[in-house]
């Protein structure tokens, strides 16, 4: 709940003005002297401050100086004397956000700890995101395999210039869960476009009919629902990035479209003829392999070629297992504070455990698991039983499919685990289909839906 902190003196007008904000669900507080008012911030930082210019025992110039220096975004609000014009312009070159005149205007005053109150809620959420996409841009690891990955991240983004300059096409390759787009967000990060936008599109979740004005935008009267012209993707993303993630289960129309922003950097609204420029930098993904697709027909040889400028292997959580606990450790971190839960530790047995595990889903199946240990056990240290781990089938199993689809099963002697067979069937599908659920659901046999709920049920 915010702290309103009110600095006044003569009682009568701050039990008044504690009235007024008593049910505008604020913590109201009250002090009425210079002391008092230090004292009462040191125990509970106020987000504003409400601060009278005279005092008992000082100047409510020492309080703004005491509260802005303890925490810069405190907004102080001052209250002068009529026609004290020259205290207020002396507070306002010491810091104070806003000030008012006695006597006061209970609507006026009430409109300016509001602005504050926004100001303050927007300066915390800018910290938040800065923050969250510091970290989102950070690629942790230690293995050889990473510290190439960070070494061409660098030497990429060292190439990229700011709106206007040159930008590298990047095409990441990796299988689904590697951390695909948290490379896509380090490059941005790390180039000269890190303070324009960053677009993420999931080329998979765009609905057929739809993705072309959801990328390239639409002029009103384009098609039924367009009541009023919009500016696509691309046109978002101007002066920035935009990461087109899967972009290998487009459709070879928007593969034309894709290839022409990228070779002319114009873009064409749906139901208009106007030509506008785009500048942006196009990083790509894809889990699948795009010379085969070429091969199939599925992709434009020209388009893998315009996209393969830059290549980065994302390699999978097996190759660089050395790096799991460091991320597991980060991921605990990170879902604790998200959920407000206590700091845990793992057990050296824990550590070893996912040290061991093959991670089919890789970074993000890690991911998962360290959020369902937060929100489902209580343990400190973490220990093996904990994490949920599928237990390994055991040597000596075998499953076999005939041609005409029939399954043959060799169990081992020490049993099969239900679980990891079927999450074992859920990976491969999903491999095979190169991440599409809805192929790796026709593969299965299955619905999307039901894929999705056991996805989910496996942390995939």
């Amino acid at each position: 709940m915010p702290r309103l902190l009110i600095i006044e003196d003569e009682e009568v007008l701050a039990r008044n003005l504690a009235k007024a904000f008593a049910s505008r669900d604020l913590d109201v507080r009250h002090a009425g002297t210079v002391a008092g008012a230090i004292k009462a911030a040191a125990e509970e930082p106020p987000d504003v401050a409400l601060c009278d210019l005279r005092l008992p025992d000082g100047s409510g110039l020492d309080v703004l100086s005491a509260l802005t220096t303890a925490d810069a975004d405190t907004a102080v609000i001052m209250m002068t004397a009529y026609g004290s014009v020259a205290d207020a312009v002396a507070a306002m070159q010491r810091g104070a956000r806003d000030y008012v005149q006695k006597p006061l205007d209970l609507d006026e005053i009430r409109l300016k700890v509001e602005r504050a109150l926004g100001g303050r809620r927007e300066q915390r959420e800018i910290a938040y995101y800065r923050a969250r996409d510091a970290a989102a841009s950070t690629i942790l690891g230690e293995s050889p395999a990473i510290e190439r990955l960070r070494a061409l991240v660098t030497r990429i983004a060292r190439a990229t210039s700011g709106p206007g300059g040159p930008a590298p096409t990047v095409l990441l390759l990796g299988e689904t869960g590697s951390g695909k787009g948290h490379v896509a967000r380090a490059l941005h990060a790390s180039g000269g476009r890190r303070d324009g936008p960053f677009i993420e599109v999931n080329c998979t979740a765009l609905p057929e009919n739809l993705a072309e004005a959801e990328l390239f935008g639409h002029e009103k009267g384009a098609f039924t629902d367009a009541k009023a012209g919009r500016a696509g993707l691309f046109e978002t993303a101007d002066g920035g990035t935009i990461f087109l993630d899967e972009i290998g289960h487009v459709t070879l129309a928007l593969q034309t479209k894709f290839l022409k922003v990228i070779e002319e950097k114009t873009v064409r609204r749906v139901g208009g003829s106007a030509v506008r420029r785009v500048d942006v930098q196009v990083i790509a993904a894809t889990s699948r392999d795009l010379e085969a697709a070429v091969r199939l027909g599925d992709f434009r040889e020209d388009l893998m070629q315009r996209l393969s400028v830059a290549v980065l292997r994302i390699p999978p959580l097996r190759e660089h297992a050395d790096d799991a606990v460091l991320l597991a450790r980060t991921f605990l971190g990170e879902s604790g504070r998200r959920y407000g839960v206590a700091p845990r530790r793992l057990s050296p047995a824990a550590e070893r455990a996912i040290r061991e595990y093959g991670w089919p889903g890789n970074v993000r199946e890690l991911a998962n698991a360290m959020e369902r240990v937060v929100l489902f056990s209580d343990a400190d240290p973490v220990e093996p039983s904990d994490l949920g781990l599928a237990p390994t089938a055991g040597a000596g199993g075998r499953i076999a499919v005939a041609p005409t689809g029939e399954v043959r099963i060799e169990f081992p002697d020490a049993g099969l685990s239900l679980d990891a067979v079927e999450r074992a069937l859920l990976v491969a599908a999903l491999e095979k289909a190169g991440g599409n659920q809805s192929a790796a659901a026709r593969l299965l046999g299955t619905s999307r839906d039901t894929l999705r709920y056991r996805m989910e049920k496996f942390g995939l």
